[in-house]
Parts: C-alpha cells; structure tokens; sequence
C-alpha cells in the first residue's frame, strides 16, 4: 500500500514495473505502509542519488529509520527479515532453497535480461548481438531449472518472497507466450501469481 510522505515509514525509490517491483510488492504483502518515489533515469546520474547507489540503478530502499539499502537482492534480505512471514523459517530447508533460487535468478535470469536489453554496456557495438543472444540462452538455462522445482508456487503451496521475486523477472520477458510453451508449470505460476491481490494492488497503483 503507498502511505503518505513520513519518515517513519519505508520509502521505494523506482520506476514503475522496473526492479523496484519486488520491493513495493513484499512491502505491501507485508501490510506495512510505505512511499514510493519516481525517478528518473536523469536524476540517477545525479550527485545526491550516487551517494546512495554508485552505478545510478534502481530501486532503493529507504528504510524507516533514515537508512538505505540498494540493489533487490539486498532488499529482499532486508524485507524478509523484518517481516518474517515473507518466507520459511530460519534454518529450515526451505529456507536455504529460498536463498539458491533467488541467487540464481539474480544472477542468471535477471542480469539476462540487463545483458540481452543493454547488451552495448557489455560489448562493442559489433558483437553486441552475439553478447545478448548467449544472455539469452542462459536466462532459459535457469527458467527451465525452476520448471522442475515449482509445487505449485517454488517453496510450496502458498507464495512467498522469492515467488514476488520471479514474477517481477517475468514481467520483463519480451514473448512472454514463448517462454511458457514448453514450461506449464511457469505458466501456471504466471497465471496464479497474476491474479494474487498484493500483485494487483501495485501494479494498479501505477495506472
């Protein structure tokens, strides 16, 4: 839920439907109050925004004591621990499962998609295809990895911060029919998580 500007309350640096997503989205399953504040690619270049995220990215995350915290693995840690129903147990199976697939998407299927989009970050102009085409190929590698593992949801039967995690991911998939065709138990999560209120709920917010 978005809550008035106070500083007793979380505060989302973003851009609607970009990596701030899972942010908003933890916060409000969590039912905790928070601001969010749009920036644009511009003022992330800016002095002020650099002190708090050196490569000028979003999302950060302002917490309610004044603190910052960048980068969404980063963020995801901090959101599960203050609110522990995002996720399994300490020291349970689960939880060490929920550490390994959001490693995995974080470093395979979202830095993918940053690959294959901005592929000209990476490499000269010529061979930049290439760069985004292998990127690509390896993005697929971890979705069909989690094709094996959900149940329906990948902890279980109810959804939790690292199911928020891989919907944002998703989200960015430029043939979405194409990456479900062969993976039904993708599908079926798309479809489940796509309907779920919290998800609602933000991405109306943005409307």
């Amino acid at each position: 839920m978005k809550g008035k500007k106070d500083m007793s309350v979380y505060k989302v640096i973003g851009r609607p439907g970009a990596g701030s997503l899972i942010a908003e989205f933890l916060l409000t399953e969590a039912k905790e109050e928070y601001e969010f504040k749009l920036i644009s690619p511009e003022e992330c270049k800016e002095p002020d925004f650099l002190k708090l995220q050196p490569f000028g990215k979003i999302p950060v995350l302002i917490t309610p004591d004044g603190n910052s915290i960048c980068e969404t693995m980063a963020i995801t840690a901090h959101l599960v621990e203050k609110f522990p129903q995002l996720a399994p147990p300490q020291g349970s199976c689960q939880r060490d499962l929920q550490w390994q697939y959001i490693s995995l998407m974080a470093t395979s299927i979202y830095l993918g998609y940053h690959r294959q989009f901005y592929s000209h970050y990476y490499a000269p102009t010529e061979v930049s295809k290439e760069v985004g085409k292998i990127a690509a190929d390896q993005r697929e590698i971890g979705y069909s990895y989690l094709e094996t593992v959900f149940c329906p949801y990948l902890l279980g039967d109810k959804p939790m911060a690292v199911d928020f995690y891989l919907l944002m991911l998703t989200r960015w998939d430029p043939n979405i029919k194409d990456l479900v065709k062969d993976k039904p138990k993708l599908s079926e999560f798309i479809q489940n998580m796509r309907s779920h209120n919290t998800v609602i709920s933000v991405l109306n917010s943005h409307k």
